[in-house]
C-alpha cells in the first residue's frame, strides 16, 4: 500500500486529472447498462400526437381539435391526477402547432427582397415570432457590414416584416454549415 500512495504522489499532475476521468467513464458505462435494464422510462420527455384524430394533418390541426381529443380523454382517464412529477411529463400530451407561427406573407416579402437587392443570396427568419430574428447571407468581401444590416432593418420594416435583429451571415460559408457573422444590428 505505501508503494501505491508514493507512485500516486509521484505521478504527474496530468496524469492523475486523466486516471480520474478515465475511472468516471469506466463507473459510467455499467450505470448506464443498470439503468437502461432496470429504469427503461425514468424522466424520458415524449412527444406524442396519438391523441389527435387520425384524418388531421399536419397542416389541417386547429387548436379546437386537439381541445375537444383532450376532453374525450380526460373523460376515458377517469380524471386520474398523476402522482408525482415523472409521471406527469411521461403522459401522452398533443403536439400543438401555433398556426400564426407559419406565415406565407413573410415568405414572399423575402423572396420579393432578393430579387430587388442581389447582395443577398439567401433569407432566413430564424425565429417564428411575432418579432422575428432576421438571418441574411452575402458575399463576404473582408469588411463588417454593421451598417448594411441597419438598412436591412429598414427594409424588411417597409415589407411588413417587423424584424428584432437582422444579423448577415457569410453565404460560402452557410454552404460548407458553418455561421461566420459579417454584421450584425439591432432594429427595435
Amino acid at each position: 500500500m505505501e508503494r501505491f500512495k508514493k507512485f500516486i504522489k509521484e505521478m504527474h499532475f496530468e496524469y492523475k486529472v486523466l486516471s480520474v476521468v478515465m475511472i468516471i467513464l469506466l463507473l459510467s458505462v455499467p450505470y448506464t447498462i443498470i439503468k437502461k435494464k432496470f429504469f427503461p422510462n425514468s424522466n424520458v420527455l415524449q412527444l406524442s400526437n396519438n391523441s389527435l384524430p387520425q384524418t388531421a394533418g399536419v397542416g389541417g390541426v386547429a387548436l379546437s381539435d386537439i381541445q375537444n381529443s383532450n376532453n374525450s380523454n380526460s373523460n376515458s382517464a377517469e380524471g386520474s391526477k398523476p402522482s408525482s412529477i415523472s409521471e406527469a411529463v411521461n403522459t401522452d400530451r398533443p403536439l400543438i402547432i401555433d398556426e400564426t407561427a407559419v406565415n406565407s406573407t413573410a415568405n414572399s416579402n423575402c423572396m420579393q427582397i432578393m430579387s430587388e437587392i442581389p447582395e443577398i443570396k439567401h433569407i432566413e427568419l430564424a425565429t417564428q415570432v411575432e418579432y422575428p430574428t432576421v438571418w441574411i447571407y452575402s458575399l463576404n468581401d473582408g469588411l463588417r457590414k454593421d451598417e448594411e444590416a441597419a438598412k436591412y432593418c429598414q427594409v424588411l420594416h417597409n415589407k411588413g416584416i417587423l424584424a428584432s435583429n437582422v444579423t448577415i451571415y457569410d453565404e460560402r460559408e452557410r454552404r460548407n454549415g458553418r455561421l461566420i457573422e459579417l454584421g450584425t444590428a439591432k432594429c427595435m
